[in-house]
């Protein structure tokens, strides 16, 4: 995981540690979006994403799979 190399080793604690990372860097560039300043909130935010989509193929999650479950409750859900 280290510089975002992932091993068969990587574990998901790694995973989450990583996770937690760039959720930190997506905060820090919405305080400077928020102040009206240059950012880089749209890039932090794929570095999350990609991350989590990572994390699906590395323990073989169907994430399009889960994505559609999720979805499909939440336009059957009862707010």
């Amino acid at each position: 995981m280290k510089r975002g190399y992932i091993t068969s080793e990587t574990t998901s604690k790694q995973f989450f540690d990583k996770i937690e990372e760039e959720v930190n860097e997506v905060f820090d560039e919405y305080i400077l979006h928020k102040k009206g300043k240059p950012n880089k909130l749209g890039e932090e935010l794929s570095d999350v994403i990609l991350t989590c989509l990572n994390y699906a193929h590395h323990f073989s999650i169907d994430i399009e799979k889960e994505i559609l479950k999720k979805i499909d409750k939440n336009e059957t859900r009862k707010d």
